[in-house]
């Protein structure tokens, strides 16, 4: 096992200070770190990727650096200078709405990096996992059809956001004529129809420069302001009332009328592939994502926006909300299992206590590199070889970032406060990034005096890390 420093990210949409779950882990497990209340902490990066990269912290030699000088089954590749895990953990913070975005497939990022490797610097998909730490929302994927159908025939703002007569109406009517919009059969020549009616009203509404958009967003506010709620909750009014004032006049202010509005309860997990639009509303979470930095972002950012390219990406499935929940699986005493349609990552949730007896405390032993982050307890780890050759022992406590070798094993010996950790991993081979195209600054000091960074409170992201 190796101790690792990490890299916090300071994006504008972060929660604040002491506020942020992301700051106060980040200082747990770097003494050096000093909270700035007047800062947005909003993601813990741990893992490989160039732009927020892992360090032993005995000796501040990147990860990916250590990885290739110590080989195994999956990072047999002497040649390279770095080798990458497949994911990125992350625990994020998150106090306002996260850009309207989508992330692409393999072979789309390898197609947008070679036509904008300054917009699109990786050739890597970036599949994601949110499990939730607290009250966690989101919107993810399009909503199931009859509930579209539903705002299209309730908010008339909407239909001519979608294109009124000329394209909202034949979606209407497409998915009119399903036989069980309850149960609709995805494979139906119906169904696959009302995908490319919706991707019709999708383009029309993305359209460069609309003029309308301000009259339509105050349309819609006063059509929910008289009662209206089609298929739409109470507390997705709620959403939509706070988009307008953190960014108004952004034509994202309608998506949760398109979108599903998700909010996971802590332990609760959902994943989404590629081509899935998405934004994260509020709450903290832990995420894997693949190791990629590419976003396509559609609205709610002063960003680049792609519109060519995210019309394009997007799948326009007409989704379930259930179909994006991960359950959980018992894999021994002290461990569940998410494990989502994805090789590129899994996750452990490890919870041990005090009382617990020497077989609950022991984790799975694994065939490939991971990642473990203590968020809570203190307790002893013991490890391992496979055929129980003592390594060493270390001491763990809320904050600390282990890098886990393959086939070691590793065990609580003792819990002095009830310990939970999350552990990721993956049989893949991570991707090349030596040849990357760096878009952004990375310090690689253990500390940096945080007065020097200038954060644009307008901007998305900024572009320095705390290490």
């Amino acid at each position: 096992m190796e101790q690792l420093q990490c890299h916090v990210k300071q994006y504008a949409w972060g929660k604040y200070g002491e506020d942020s779950e992301v700051a106060r882990l980040f200082a747990d497990g770097h003494s050096t770190f000093q909270i700035d209340n007047k800062t947005p902490y909003a993601e813990l990066w741990m893992g490989t990727h160039p732009d927020g990269p892992a360090q032993l912290k005995k000796c501040s030699t990147r990860l990916s650096t250590y990885l290739a000088k110590h080989p195994s089954p999956l990072t047999n590749n002497n040649s390279a200078k770095n080798i990458h895990l497949p994911f990125i953990m992350k625990v994020m913070s998150i106090r306002t709405t996260l850009s309207l975005q989508v992330h692409p497939t393999k072979e789309q990022a390898r197609k947008l990096h070679e036509s904008d490797p300054i917009n699109y610097p990786d050739r890597n998909h970036k599949p994601e996992l949110a499990y939730a730490l607290t009250r966690f929302e989101l919107l993810c994927g399009f909503r199931p059809a009859r509930e579209i159908l539903k705002n299209l025939q309730t908010f008339p703002s909407f239909r001519l956001l979608f294109g009124g007569d000329t394209y909202a109406k034949p979606l209407e009517d497409c998915i009119s004529e399903m036989k069980n919009l309850d149960s609709v059969n995805q494979d139906s020549p119906e169904y696959q129809k009302s995908r490319k009616y919706l991707e019709d009203c999708f383009r029309f509404m993305m359209v460069p420069d609309r003029t309308d958009v301000h009259d339509l967003i105050a349309q819609l506010l006063s059509e929910l302001d008289n009662g209206l709620r089609g298929a739409v909750e109470e507390v997705t009014v709620g959403v939509i009332r706070k988009m307008s004032k953190d960014f108004p006049n952004d034509i994202g202010i309608f998506s949760p009328l398109f979108l599903n509005h998700m909010i996971l309860e802590p332990g609760q997990c959902c994943y989404y592939a590629a081509e899935e639009l998405h934004a994260y509303l509020s709450g903290e979470c832990v995420e894997c994502v693949g190791c990629s930095n590419n976003t396509i972002r559609a609205a709610m950012t002063p960003k680049y926006i792609d519109r060519d390219a995210l019309c394009s990406v997007l799948n326009y499935k007409m989704t379930e909300q259930k179909d994006y929940l991960v359950d959980e699986r018992r894999v021994n005493g002290c461990v569940d299992e998410y494990a989502p349609d994805c090789k590129d990552f899994q996750l452990h949730r490890i919870r041990v206590k005090t009382n617990d007896t020497e077989k609950d405390m022991k984790m799975p032993t694994l065939d490939c590199p991971s990642i473990l982050v203590i968020v809570s307890g203190k307790g002893t780890i013991e490890e391992s070889t496979t055929d129980d050759q003592l390594i060493g022992q270390y001491e763990v406590k809320r904050g600390d970032i282990f890098y886990i070798p393959p086939k070691h094993n590793i065990r609580f010996t003792e819990c002095s406060e009830a310990l939970e950790g999350y552990r990721t991993f993956s049989d893949e081979m991570g991707p090349d990034h030596d040849n990357r195209l760096v878009t952004s600054v990375q310090s690689t000091v253990p500390t940096i005096n945080e007065k020097m960074l200038k954060l644009d409170a307008d901007m998305e992201e900024a572009p320095t890390a705390v290490v």
